[in-house]
């Protein structure tokens, strides 16, 4: 696929949508009139979804118009982001994806729409870093102990993942051939399946997103051995970064909220403002605290999140093929 800077693509956007613009300013004005769909490329449970419903929560009371959550999850997510891609472009649907629908898929899959392209980037939401976890009984205490147990045992370590192309895969990939371990990765149609088994012992080991695990964690049903980002977090005192074994690893995801290319620049920036409005409100904030999620602040316009995309898709390319992941 031939892929063009994101920043460029959309810096080019007002000036398209200038034409016409009696229709537009009116059409603008007027919305929105009527329930917004939300398409999230996950199924109800995980990482995405739930920024997907806060978002979504938000947006209901400050449009004052209902936002509807509308979950259509398979193939990492591509199914939806094909379906959204095709969407009218009437600010009356929108998609709320995550980094694998957009900075990676092109790398990932062979993919029948262009996140470049077909996409409006309208403002980054939520971000953390993921978390290495394994069951409650597992024998493995620490991470060293688990590398140990991989390395000793080729082939036989089974990792879960939210499937192929997700950040959970992508983590547990680089973690993997960081620590040199040949593991048996299993696939998931989404987090909250990959973290039921992974509890009920049929998997061992899961690189999940915070926000996924936090509820576990608190019932003491998974047991977490470290932490992707480069410093400790500070609601996980105690647990280790990863980059204190493997120097240099660091790994780290976002939710955001896009629309089919073509969108009204004026409806663009009114859904844009609304979602940098969100992070002065004191009770949005204190949710995404508690689930582990980190405000994207300074992301709430389209250049700024296409930048932010841009960099993204240069960060992992190499990553990727580092590790040796074919398009499938």
């Amino acid at each position: 696929m031939k892929r063009r800077s994101f920043v460029q693509s959309t810096l080019l956007l007002p000036a398209v949508g200038g034409l016409g613009l009696s229709s537009t300013a009116v059409q603008a004005q007027s919305w929105p009139e009527r329930p917004i769909t939300m398409v999230v490329p996950y199924p109800a449970g995980g990482n995405t979804d739930f920024v997907a419903r806060m978002t979504a929560d938000y947006l209901s009371r400050a449009l004052n118009v209902s936002v509807v959550v509308d979950n259509r999850a398979g193939a990492g997510g591509t199914i939806a982001s094909m379906q959204a891609a095709k969407m009218p472009a009437d600010g009356y649907s929108v998609f709320l994806a995550s980094i694998a629908q957009i900075s990676l898929a092109p790398f990932l899959y062979k993919i029948r729409y262009d996140p470049i392209k077909d996409f409006l980037p309208i403002a980054n939401v939520a971000g953390n870093p993921q978390v290495v976890v394994v069951p409650a009984a597992s024998p493995h205490k620490t991470l060293k102990q688990l590398v140990d147990h991989g390395r000793a045992n080729p082939g036989k370590l089974l990792m879960a993942h939210a499937g192929t192309g997700s950040m959970s895969f992508l983590a547990g990939a680089a973690f993997l051939k960081r620590a040199g371990i040949d593991a048996v990765m299993v696939p998931y149609k989404g987090g909250a399946a990959a973290i039921a088994d992974t509890i009920a012992g049929m998997t061992e080991v899961y690189t999940a997103n915070i926000s996924e695990t936090l509820p576990y964690l608190q019932s003491d049903r998974l047991r977490l051995l470290g932490v992707t980002s480069p410093q400790p977090v500070a609601m996980l005192p105690g647990v280790p970064t990863i980059a204190s074994m493997f120097p240099g690893f660091q790994t780290e995801t976002w939710n955001g909220l896009f629309a089919p290319a073509g969108l009204p620049t004026p409806i663009a920036e009114r859904l844009a403002a609304a979602v940098a409005r969100m992070f002065s409100d004191e009770a949005v904030l204190a949710r995404m605290s508690k689930a582990g999620l980190i405000p994207q602040t300074g992301q709430q316009s389209p250049k700024d999140f296409a930048h932010r995309i841009q960099n993204d898709i240069d960060l992992w390319r190499p990553v990727i093929k580092s590790i040796d992941v074919k398009p499938e």
